[in-house]
């Protein structure tokens, strides 16, 4: 078998099952397989998913082990030559896996290729492509020191030295999207699994460099990426964070104690800063008109639902002040992230209607919760 993807799972039932409709899509001409390992979710995921997807192999763990470990387990039962580790809270464009393949055509030394990452709103995710989070780094960061020094190496948390549509070298990847030959996972023998959540894909990332090999960004591999679906940024979030930063560093730097209380210390002061942001930011559209872009059929079925959308026929200028629904079975992914991008920051907000579940998906900026909604 030449491909396996595998997606962990933790209480987001409605946006994996888009995530799989996805995947689906951009596998057809793949000799490949979906795993999906579940968390011991308990917003009835489990029972959500009987008679869903039987092309899909579900591994349905008793509990929550952490990141790293639910997907090592998954990795154990992948027959593939090559795995691709996603979150549930993407969606991933049809030519992925033809981007993917092309691209490493001439790369005989490759860790891990990352792509490129949009928020629900169509705006680049800078965390696509990072830096090696030295301790300086990774104290910036933290603090957000680089706000106020912009030059290196305090600002090279997002690996500046690469444009958001340039591909290349990149020393860090996101666990949201890791593309890696399944022989190299195993000889650096997966994750690390004493991180529970977070730090697991920054440390997989540099250890494949230290084994020689060059990790890559790919901008023409796209997919979107509705944030932190399963994460809530309370104090646990906080501590953990920091910790795994700190966990980080205690293995491949040399650290000192103080560093992680002054790192937790300014990470809880912006932390706060941010919550009451996206909190403050939330976005009433109760007055905002409702627009489908689809078949008829469609519209139909999702008019039940929203009674005062209105069917269009095109992307054509859509007005601001507008929430643009996608008929996922009749556009590709490939051309809604297009449009998503096009359409950005013009107060319009998009949603993702798959008709075969009858749910729609939505996220209106990325410090806040997405939407998913049964119809």
């Amino acid at each position: 078998m030449k491909l396996s993807i595998i997606i962990l799972n933790y209480n987001v039932k409605y946006f994996l099952d888009a995530c799989i409709q996805s995947v689906q899509k951009a596998i057809v001409n793949y000799d490949a397989e979906i795993i999906v390992a579940d968390n011991a979710s308990t917003d009835g995921s489990k029972k959500y998913f009987e008679g869903k997807h039987t092309n899909v192999k579900f591994l349905w763990f008793d509990k929550n082990d952490g990141f790293a470990k639910g997907n090592n387990l998954a990795v154990k039962q992948a027959k593939g030559d090559y795995l691709l580790i996603l979150n549930p809270d993407t969606l991933v464009s049809e030519n992925i896996f033809d981007e993917l393949f092309n691209f490493i055509k001439d790369k005989k030394n490759f860790g891990i290729i990352g792509g490129k990452m949009i928020d629900g709103t169509g705006n680049f995710l800078p965390e696509s492509k990072r830096g090696i989070p030295s301790p300086i780094v990774a104290f910036s960061k933290l603090t957000k020191l680089y706000r106020l020094l912009n030059f290196k190496p305090f600002n090279n948390y997002y690996h500046q030295s690469l444009k958001a549509n340039e591909s290349g070298k990149a020393p860090i990847l996101t666990g949201a999207f890791m593309f890696i030959k399944k022989s190299v996972y195993d000889a650096v023998g997966g994750f690390d699994e004493r991180y529970f959540m977070f730090g697991e894909d920054i440390d997989l990332s540099y250890t494949i460099l230290k084994s020689g090999r060059n990790n890559y960004y790919l901008p023409s591999a796209k997919i979107i990426h509705f944030k932190g679906e399963s994460t809530q940024k309370d104090e646990k979030y906080i501590k953990r964070f920091v910790d795994t930063t700190f966990q980080f560093q205690q293995k491949h730097f040399r650290t000192f104690l103080p560093q992680k209380f002054l790192m937790q210390f300014f990470f809880k002061i912006w932390m706060k800063i941010r919550v009451k942001k996206a909190e403050n930011n939330l976005i009433n559209t109760s007055n905002y008109t409702i627009y489908f872009v689809g078949t008829e059929t469609n519209f139909i079925q999702i008019k039940e639902c929203i009674s005062s959308v209105t069917l269009l026929d095109s992307f054509d200028k859509i007005p601001s002040m507008s929430i643009l629904i996608f008929d996922t079975t009749t556009y590709s992914f490939a051309t809604i992230i297009a449009t998503m991008e096009s359409l950005k920051n013009q107060d319009i907000h998009f949603r993702f209607y798959f008709p075969k579940s009858n749910i729609m998906i939505g996220s209106d900026t990325k410090d806040n919760l997405g939407k998913s909604t049964v119809c």
